[in-house]
């Protein structure tokens, strides 16, 4: 079965700038791929490509292993899209604006009301329904884009700064939102250069730099083959931490330790067996651990290893 989403030696140049370069990517089908990089990376460029609304300069885009620019109607109706920036029919109300996009959509008539009332529902605007689009806030109108992309029930959902101008109970709503699409089925890219957004949400990520794929896999892979060493925190009842750092100073994979009465942190080089066997020693040569956890690495620690920018 071919993947979800194909992205083959994309290349996009608008004169003498090149937008996207060498990109190869492939989504599998019920992920969610967060793709992440500084404003000007290549991402927008890179999502318009996949939805086919640009034309890349070399390479191709295959949904489900169909060309999108060879068969663009073919695969339409199973790419819903949401850009960063989008366009509301100020004059219609909340629900003559998912109306007409539904038939846009060709959707089967009958099944055009009870589809336009249960997206209504999922981006809570139930109480908006017949209010004029100019009447809504900014978080509002976003809520009402993500309806429109999700309106069709689409296979492959492309998302470009999907959280701009929600608030936080919002934005936790559209998590729990995409990740039940996911469960249902749909393939999701979603760019966001806000790394929060993307944390303890995203099943695989890609790292966009200057144009260019930087770091891409499952999210776990990514921060293993990027952060050589974990940081590890302690502590313990009772004695020095004189006792606590001559014992790490035994082990070569330690390596910055701070340490502090009772508690500490430091660096570990090793295996999770080699792990293991430094804190069976710690205990055995009379420190009382009373905890001993590794603080996970997030995607902002990835990034900042990984890019010449700042976190925006």
């Amino acid at each position: 079965m071919p993947a979800a989403i194909q992205l083959i030696d994309l290349r996009k140049e608008y004169d003498h700038l090149v937008a996207v370069q060498g990109l190869n990517l492939e989504i599998d089908e019920g992920e969610i791929y967060g793709l992440i990089g500084p404003n000007g990376s290549g991402k927008t460029t890179t999502i318009r490509m996949a939805g086919g609304l640009l034309s890349p300069t070399l390479g191709k885009v295959l949904i489900h292993g169909i060309d999108v620019a060879l068969e663009p109607e073919r695969v339409e109706q199973s790419i819903g899209y949401l850009s960063d920036f989008f366009a509301l029919y100020e004059d219609l109300k909340v629900w003559e604006y998912l109306d007409y996009f539904a038939h846009a959509y060709k959707m089967a008539k009958s099944d055009i009301p009870s589809r336009v009332s249960e997206v209504i529902e999922q981006v809570d605007l139930g109480g908006k329904r017949d209010m004029l689009i100019r009447g809504l806030s900014r978080g509002m109108k976003q809520r009402l884009g993500i309806a429109r992309a999700i309106l069709h029930r689409p296979k492959v959902l492309l998302l470009d700064e999907p959280a701009s101008g929600l608030d936080p109970k919002a934005r936790l709503e559209l998590r729990n939102r995409l990740r039940a699409l996911r469960d249902e089925g749909t393939t999701i890219l979603i760019s966001s250069h806000i790394l929060t957004e993307l944390e303890g949400f995203c099943t695989s990520i890609g790292i966009m730099e200057r144009s260019r794929m930087v770091r891409s896999g499952r999210l776990e892979d990514v921060i293993a083959a990027t952060i050589q060493s974990r940081d590890i925190r302690i502590s313990w009842l009772g004695g020095s931490s004189a006792l606590v750092a001559a014992q790490l100073e035994k082990s070569p994979q330690v390596s910055g330790p701070q340490l502090e009465p009772g508690t500490g942190t430091f660096q570990f080089a090793g295996s999770e067996e080699a792990l293991a066997q430094l804190l069976a020693e710690l205990v055995a040569n009379g420190v009382r651990v009373k905890s001993f956890t590794e603080v996970r690495q997030s995607v902002e620690d990835v990034y900042m290893k990984l890019s010449h920018h700042k976190v925006m």
